[in-house]
């Protein structure tokens, strides 16, 4: 009974509260100073742009700033390449096991380029680097703090990169289903204390900081008129048209990615992120609403402001297109509010149809729009739960959840029906991807006992954050009825590894050092194929 109390103590209250604990509130400040630096910029970026627009002069000033800043850009991502791209995609990669980084660079560096990011205008969001930024401090706090402990590492990860999702967009509810709908895809009680601990003390930190200082910590103040049953089909048209939407915002990213390896696979990586905040500047000029993350439009659109239907489409495609050539190049920077921002529109344009057509009263056009954000977000991603949880939080829709819902049931049936893959999952599998080209990939069995005192001692196996692509072949234990792992209990192991010591490393991590040489066998080497784990 002791020994099973200091088990737990060792391997559950330890890990899952207080360096959760810990991770939370270092994530909550780090993050509330990316925010508030950030907010400086952005600002800062369009009064440039805004001075531009009124004088020649200033015009070829920017130019020379925005080449300055593509080469600081393009310099960042060259060190330290875990700054590429969307900081969801790239963390997701992390706590699924399959890239390693450093945390500094992860943490700081980060956050240097995806503040040059805002300064030069490109569209991409907040959101997503702090994501990753969380993600490494819940890595630093394992090394800082439990460097032997690696089989705490992934939860604690997981821990500050929800807590990263959740003070960046002012959520509390949806930073903890982010953990289980997109990062894990499961439900573990592991990885809800982790969770729910970093993103509470997370929480505690941003709102006391944000209270002293006079900072806002949410990133939308909306409230919405609740809408009648009789109106509700009209979620359901939303849900077809982002349904069908998503759909192509997903092949227009492989058009990009296609074109960018073919046509632009000569040019060096330097010219294309120059070229990335040169045509941010001429977008600029003709209008500041063609970049930046997008905040700004959304807040336009609800707040009632009319803007004419071409225009809007205008937006949508300059920005699009924009975007997803600035992710493709790798240009630090999120993706979360862009996509909103493309939900907003869509909703917009629906919305003004509607409302022109006599068929739906005006003062529901702020909820059509938030039911269109909602829907986008959940199909281009694929998580409705998390779109929905975010929806009831940010624009207090509780009220309004049956159309919000319906709208994002609808959206998520024509993506799950297309076979189209999410547009995250298809950024995850490209990062994968890359990493793994030109290297031979293992297939290994190992037979490995649990080990007294081991990690995995007292929990069930779809609690335990394997390595990826790990199967549990069979378990030879005394109670076959048991799904609870026990000392002495003898698994049989399979999984891809492109690093066998590192991944036998880690394995004994969670079932402890065995007595006796490991029974490794390697299945085959002709299997080069990497799947996205469901951890």
């Amino acid at each position: 009974m002791l020994n099973k109390l200091k088990d737990n103590v060792r391997n559950i209250l330890i890990p899952c509260l207080v360096l959760s604990a810990l991770c939370g509130a270092c994530t909550g400040l780090l993050i509330f100073v990316f925010k508030w630096l950030a907010g400086i910029v952005i600002d800062l970026s369009f009064y440039i742009y805004q001075t531009a627009q009124t004088d020649p002069l200033y015009v070829v000033i920017l130019f020379l700033a925005l080449i300055l800043l593509g080469v600081l850009s393009y310099t960042i991502i060259k060190r330290v390449p875990s700054c590429r791209g969307g900081g969801i995609p790239t963390a997701v990669t992390y706590m699924r096991g399959f890239l390693s980084f450093n945390w500094v660079a992860n943490a700081f560096t980060l956050m240097a380029s995806a503040l040059t990011t805002f300064l030069g205008g490109v569209p991409l969001g907040n959101e997503g680097p702090s994501v990753q930024m969380g993600c490494a401090i819940g890595h630093g706090t394992v090394k800082l703090f439990a460097r032997k402990k690696k089989a705490w590492d992934r939860y604690i990860m997981t821990g500050g990169a929800c807590a990263g999702f959740s003070v960046a967009t002012g959520t509390f509810l949806s930073g903890m289903i982010f953990a289980f709908e997109e990062v894990h895809r499961r439900f573990s009680p592991l990885i809800f204390m982790a969770v729910v601990t970093s993103v509470t003390t997370s929480t505690i930190v941003m709102d006391v900081l944000c209270s002293l200082t006079g900072i806002e910590s949410k990133l939308f103040h909306i409230l919405l008129t609740q809408m009648p049953l009789s109106y509700v089909w009209t979620a359901i048209v939303i849900g077809l048209v982002t349904g069908f939407s998503a759909i192509a915002f997903t092949k227009l990213y492989k058009i990009v990615n296609t074109f960018i390896k073919k046509a632009l696979q000569k040019y060096p990586l330097l010219l294309k992120v120059v070229c990335v905040f040169v045509i941010t500047g001429i977008c600029g000029l003709i209008s500041t609403e063609l970049i930046g993350s997008g905040h700004g439009i959304i807040e336009q659109i609800i707040s009632g402001q009319n803007l004419a239907w071409y225009i809007l489409l205008v937006y949508l495609l300059v920005r699009c297109v924009l975007l997803l050539f600035a992710t493709q190049i790798g240009v630090t920077g999120g993706l979360f509010v862009p996509t909103l921002t493309f939900g907003a529109i869509i909703g917009e344009l629906i919305a003004s149809a509607f409302i022109g057509l006599q068929i739906l009263p005006s003062e529901y056009k702020s909820l059509m729009i938030v039911i269109s954000m909602s829907a986008f977000l959940a199909s281009t991603s694929r998580i409705p739960l998390t779109a929905i949880a975010f929806s009831v939080e940010a624009f207090s829709g509780l009220s309004n959840i049956i159309p919000i819902a319906l709208g994002v049931g609808i959206a998520y049936l024509v993506i799950m029906i297309s076979g189209v893959a999410s547009f995250s999952d298809t950024v995850i599998e490209h990062k994968i991807y890359n990493s793994r080209k030109d290297k031979k990939v293992l297939v290994i069995d190992v037979h490995m006992p649990a080990m007294e005192g081991a990690f995995v001692v007292g929990k069930e196996p779809r609690d335990i954050l394997w390595p990826p692509s790990c199967a549990i072949l069979s378990v030879d234990k005394e109670d076959i009825y048991d799904e609870v792992i026990h000392a002495g209990d003898r698994l049989h192991l399979r999984y891809k590894t492109i690093n066998p010591e590192k991944t036998k490393e880690y394995l004994i991590s969670l079932l402890g050092k065995p007595n006796e040489e490991l029974d490794i066998e390697y299945v085959h080497q002709k299997d080069t194929h990497y799947s996205i784990p469901e951890q």
